[in-house]
């Protein structure tokens, strides 16, 4: 009889270390799917912040024209100050 109790006593422990590592298997795989979610959403950021990039690029373009389209106007403006003053 003590066999018997030794034996299902160690089919109790297997069974529980079963469940235990169950369990833990079943964490990894949500730890698993948020890295994935994880890698998505950093991807998506990598798009955004391109398409950012990209943009204040056009934006550092048209501010360059409008700074020289004020320093030609002024400058113009200037010149035909000093050639009617002077001349």
């Amino acid at each position: 009889m003590s066999q018997y109790d030794d034996t299902t006593k160690l089919l109790m422990d297997i069974q529980k270390d079963v469940t235990t590592t169950k369990t833990k298997v079943e964490n990894i795989e949500e730890k698993l799917n948020q890295v994935d979610d994880i890698g998505k959403k950093a991807e998506k950021a990598l798009a955004k912040s391109i398409e950012v990039e990209h943009e204040i690029g056009r934006i550092t373009q048209i501010q360059n024209w409008v700074i020289g389209v004020l320093i030609s106007g002024v400058l113009v403006t200037l010149v035909i100050y000093i050639a009617e003053k002077f001349l």
